[in-house]
């Protein structure tokens, strides 16, 4: 009986080692969804400039934050300003635009365009409806991600070109990457990319971070944006509680 409760201990010692690591590596969130957070980012915007008839490019900076939290038994739901899509076919001087970031209890992670006429103070209640919003048209990726995973509609996910689908095209460790504010060396990285006969869209994402780069390529007129994060400024303290950040 003795040796019996000593071996269930151990086990017990074994497991807890083995949950508490997997915690530790695995992010509550995918994106650090706090009120404050912010990404920037440089790169370039290029499209087609009709006065001269030939290509023109931009150098760019652009900011990404998080400015509304709201959290409950369900999902995590994020208001971002300046989503890199905004920058999608113009002169690199767009305006941010309000987007809604979800995440629900399996991980999957949708995100919305609003536009600039939403009427925000709709998420002000006490406990506002998100379901519209989480359809799969508006499903990004369900983490923990895997090279290969497809996220689309059932007829999407059958075709062997992996077009009209988001898929994870690759899977890499960057050994060294210098961002001002985060980690630096042996990042995680996914390629998340979506091709359709107009365009393609690559962004990286890094668990913990978020997305370390964004590519958006037009296949006729030229309207192209490149984007990669230089800084990264994490709020202190993320709520604990249901609730949302004011």
């Amino acid at each position: 009986m003795i040796r019996l409760l000593i071996a269930l201990a151990l086990s017990t010692s074994v497991l807890a080692s083995v949950l508490c690591a997997q915690e530790q590596h695995a992010p509550e969130e995918f994106f650090p969804m706090s009120v404050g957070s912010y990404w920037l980012y440089e790169g370039t915007v290029s499209w087609a400039d009709s006065a001269n008839d030939e290509p023109a490019k931009q150098q760019v900076s652009w900011k990404m934050s998080v400015n509304k939290v709201i959290r409950n038994k369900d999902l995590v739901a994020a208001i971002v300003t300046g989503f890199p899509a905004d920058l999608d076919f113009s002169a690199g001087a767009a305006v941010p635009q309000p987007w809604l970031i979800l995440q629900d209890t399996k991980h999957n992670f949708f995100h919305v365009n609003l536009g600039p006429n939403y009427d925000l103070t709709k998420f002000d209640g006490a406990d506002p409806s998100f379901a519209r919003f989480m359809d799969t048209d508006a499903l990004l990726f369900q983490w923990p991600l895997r090279k290969g995973a497809k996220f689309c509609d059932f007829e999407a996910k059958g075709r062997e070109d992996n077009m009209y689908c988001w898929v994870v095209s690759q899977e890499t460790i960057k050994p060294e990457i210098s961002i001002k504010g985060a980690p630096t060396s042996k990042l995680q990285v996914f390629a998340l990319q979506y091709r359709s006969l107009p365009d393609d869209t690559t962004m990286e994402l890094v668990p913990g971070l978020g997305l370390l780069s964004y590519e958006y390529h037009h296949h006729g007129t030229v309207a192209d944006t490149e984007l990669r994060l230089v800084e990264f400024h994490r709020a202190p303290g993320a709520p604990e509680t249901p609730g949302s950040q004011p």
